[in-house]
């Protein structure tokens, strides 16, 4: 059962690595973009591009599908110890 708990454990950890990961590098990635976007010369009123805007919604979507990913794992990766499995019923033989 200790192998098990273990195993379980450095998934949380790999898991938990790729979510910060990954969210480390969108953020950059935004920062980047609105960084250009208030310093930078811009031929766009307001100085947010078409491509800005669509870095930015996928950034909104990205961050939402890491906790999602991260909330789905945990709630997968855990059961209640009072849940039992129903049993299937028996269907009868022809």
């Amino acid at each position: 059962m200790n192998a098990k708990r273990r195993h379980q454990s450095q998934l949380e950890w790999v898991a938990l690595l790729l979510a910060v990961g990954i969210s480390t590098a969108l953020n950059l990635l935004v920062l980047a973009v609105t960084y250009t976007a208030i310093f930078g010369h811009s031929d766009v009123p307001g100085g947010l591009s078409e491509n800005a805007t669509q870095i930015l919604t996928g950034w909104g979507g990205g961050m939402i599908g890491v906790l999602g990913a991260y909330v789905g794992y945990k709630a997968g990766a855990t059961k209640p110890p009072d849940v039992d499995q129903p049993e299937s019923p028996e269907s009868p033989e022809p």
